[in-house]
């Protein structure tokens, strides 16, 4: 009986020796989640930032279950809640109560579902990294993966990868964030706080290869030339110092002065060689010159008076709605009717030249008061004063000088992202984003102390609860977000088809990605595009009115006239046309806009009124081919044979050359994207039936005789 009972103690301290080593697969975890979320790209996916929210989603869900499993096995699940999370969690109820004016509640949920994973993945991160070794890891990832992502940046820009077009310079960077904008804010954002590591890291090589990737991180940051970049790094530079003068880190200045030195050598070396400004950046070539102030830079070739529009439209947004906004996420949703309402006002008067659709309001600040209202106000200014708040508790606790400098360079690089939030909008980035909440999760972990932070311990029936709401919730988001990744990627795959002329198969590829999509929005502009290659003119204008709330673009508003007039219903035509000549378009959507009015008011049996408007419309625009023949068919209707021939025969010279044109770059061209292709083709399809059809015009006119 004793061997027996020795035998199972045995056993039972077996197993007991061996434990899972839960809490170091997490930081594992986050170290590899943090490298690779950055560079995460699929060549399928419409937009990188997609993917990276698909990624984001699917990396946190991971890691979060395994927290949740975790704390089962450990039969209790202790969780620190940093006072951070308390203004986080008011954002969320607020971004909740904007599903009152929203024109879109899915866009609203899907938007509120990376502030909640990041909001998660802050949790973790300030619930387990517990050593300063950790912090160095973390860091090290998030660093390695931003000189990757510089790499390939500078690549592009040199020719040696393809970049956006296929050529080389500035406009061709895209790297692994799909725009240059994007990879100089992640860049900067992250600069500061990996300087911890020339101070924390023991390895000399480790440390020589820190300062070099910082270096050639900032380098290509500088490099973008993007001026809201340089302003936010001069605030948090400044912010560094004035925080630095305050707390005197002293000790760990002094112990590292010489890496530091080697740091700034580096760093000074490689502003005089990549700056715009810099003195050496026309020997080696990689910066374009640019004169003028910052400021001046920033508002040069309209790029501030563009934003400004943005922040306006976004005002006239707040204005309707002033207590919950539009709805978070229905920015873009709303943009063109505000647009035109704007530009009806005596300041939009001033802004008179051609701005596209904003998806973002170019100020996160602003987003956040158009979508959310006098709520988000409120939700927002509690964020900004709690920040510095926590940062300074949180320094004052911690006597340990080399600790200080740590979050003084932690809180600096958030400066650096509040900064560029007034010019841009990284809050709706996820690299960006990672970068912010990595930043304030280490700032939070309690490897710099217990300051400003509460503890929750949880157990027995409420551990399992929460275990199994967190499992269930973790796997039903990211079914519903590989769902939506499928979705996309028949997305590209039917606009793909589409441009290879294959409307039948992009029809059905299009409609199977409609049925996985948790919030379809520009797929049913694609489907009507399909639907009416097929001629399905009814099932085409119901998809696009279905873009109303989904995917309210000028290409919308302009499909949907032109197929509302060809099946003779002129309201819808009129009202759309209406808004779109009102918002001030690109001049070519402008003309097909005054075409259309043209064509409803013929289709109204105004004939007079018709000519009229299609006359004017060629002293505007002389090479609209589709002018000319509907004159020359309202003459001939009118039996004015002579001006009918003229208006034909001009239509006819317009489209012949035209046609030349197109066949010669066609011709001529040695490769080609499918894109380019199916847009190239399908012009000389147009212009190919638009002759056939003046052709057959002329034919109809008696012929003409010499005077």
């Amino acid at each position: 009986m004793s061997k027996k009972r020795r035998s199972s103690q045995h056993k039972r301290s077996k197993v007991e020796h061996f434990k899972v080593p839960y809490d170091r697969i997490i930081i594992y975890l986050i170290a590899a989640f943090v490298f690779s979320l950055p560079l995460f790209i699929w060549p399928t996916v419409t937009e990188y930032g997609y993917a990276k929210t698909i990624f984001a989603i699917v990396g946190i869900s991971i890691i979060l279950i395994l927290w949740a499993v975790s704390s089962l096995v450990k039969r209790e699940w202790k969780i620190r809640f940093p006072f951070l999370l308390y203004p986080v969690l008011g954002l969320i109820v607020v971004s909740l109560l904007s599903l009152v004016n929203a024109t879109n509640g899915r866009v609203v949920i899907q938007s509120l579902a990376l502030v909640v994973f990041f909001f998660l993945f802050y949790l973790i991160v300030a619930n387990f990294v517990k050593r300063k070794e950790d912090v160095n890891l973390i860091l090290y990832a998030l660093l390695v993966s931003a000189f990757l992502a510089s790499l390939y940046g500078l690549l592009q820009y040199l020719g040696v990868m393809r970049g956006a077009q296929g050529g080389h310079g500035l406009n061709e960077v895209i790297s692994t964030m799909g725009n240059r904008n994007y990879l100089g804010g992640f860049l900067a954002y992250m600069l500061l706080p990996a300087v911890i590591l020339v101070v924390r890291l023991r390895s000399r090589i480790l440390r020589s290869v820190a300062i070099g990737l910082i270096s050639f991180s900032f380098g290509t940051a500088l490099l973008l030339q993007q001026t809201g970049i340089i302003v936010g790094l001069i605030a948090g530079a400044s912010a560094l110092v004035v925080a630095w003068a305050i707390f005197r880190p002293v000790e760990p200045i002094k112990r590292n002065r010489i890496w530091l030195i080697a740091l700034l050598a580096v760093l000074a070396f490689t502003f005089l060689v990549e700056a715009p400004a810099g003195p050496l950046n026309s020997v080696v070539g990689l910066s374009a010159s640019s004169s003028g102030s910052w400021i001046s830079r920033l508002w040069a070739h309209n790029a501030g008076k563009t934003r400004s529009w943005d922040w306006w439209v976004g005002l006239e947004m707040f204005k309707d709605h002033p207590l919950f906004g539009v709805g978070l996420g229905n920015y873009k949703l709303n943009f063109v009717p505000y647009k035109a309402d704007f530009l009806a006002t005596p300041r939009g008067a001033a802004y008179n030249f051609y701005i596209p659709r904003a998806a973002q309001a170019h100020n996160d600040y602003v987003q956040t008061i158009a979508e959310m209202g006098v709520l988000g106000i409120i939700a927002l200014l509690s964020i900004l004063v709690i920040l510095p708040l926590f940062f300074w508790i949180r320094l004052r606790g911690n006597t340990d000088e080399s600790d200080r400098l740590d979050l003084i360079l932690l809180g600096s690089g958030v400066v650096v992202f509040l900064v560029h939030a007034l010019f841009s909008f990284p809050a709706h980035l996820p690299a960006s984003s990672l970068v912010l909440v990595l930043s304030l999760g280490l700032a939070s972990a309690p490897a710099y102390g217990e300051r400003m932070v509460r503890k929750v311990t949880l157990s027995k029936w409420v551990l399992k609860g929460t275990v199994v709401a967190v499992v269930l919730f973790g796997l039903g988001v990211s079914v519903i977000a590989m769902r939506d990744y499928k979705a996309n990627i028949l997305l590209g795959e039917g606009i793909r088809q589409l441009q290879m002329g294959q409307a039948n198969i992009a029809q059905a590829t299009l409609k199977r990605s409609i049925a996985l999509d948790f919030c379809p929005r520009q797929t049913y502009y694609y489907l009507a595009t399909a639907q009416i290659n097929l001629k399905e003119y009814d099932q085409a204008l119901e998809s696009l009115e279905k873009c109303n709330n989904r995917f309210a673009d000028e290409s919308v508003y302009l499909m949907r006239a032109n197929v509302a007039v060809n099946l003779g219903k002129t309201d819808i035509a009129q009202r759309d046309i209406d808004l779109l000549l009102s918002s001030h378009p690109q001049s070519t959507v402008e003309a097909q806009g005054q075409y259309l009015n043209a064509m409803i008011s013929f289709r109204k049996k105004d004939y007079t009124k018709a000519t009229a408007q299609l006359e004017e419309l060629i002293k505007k625009h002389p090479t609209f081919e589709r002018a000319y023949m509907s004159l020359g068919d309202l003459y001939r209707g009118r039996g004015m044979d002579v001006t009918a021939r003229k208006y034909l025969e001009k239509a006819l010279s317009i489209i012949n050359k035209s046609l030349s044109r197109a066949n010669k770059k066609l011709s001529a061209a040695t490769s080609m994207t499918v894109s380019e292709y199916g847009k190239l083709h399908g012009q000389i399809n147009t212009l190919t039936q638009e002759k056939q059809a003046v052709e057959k015009g002329l034919s109809a006119l008696p012929a003409s005789t010499s005077p």
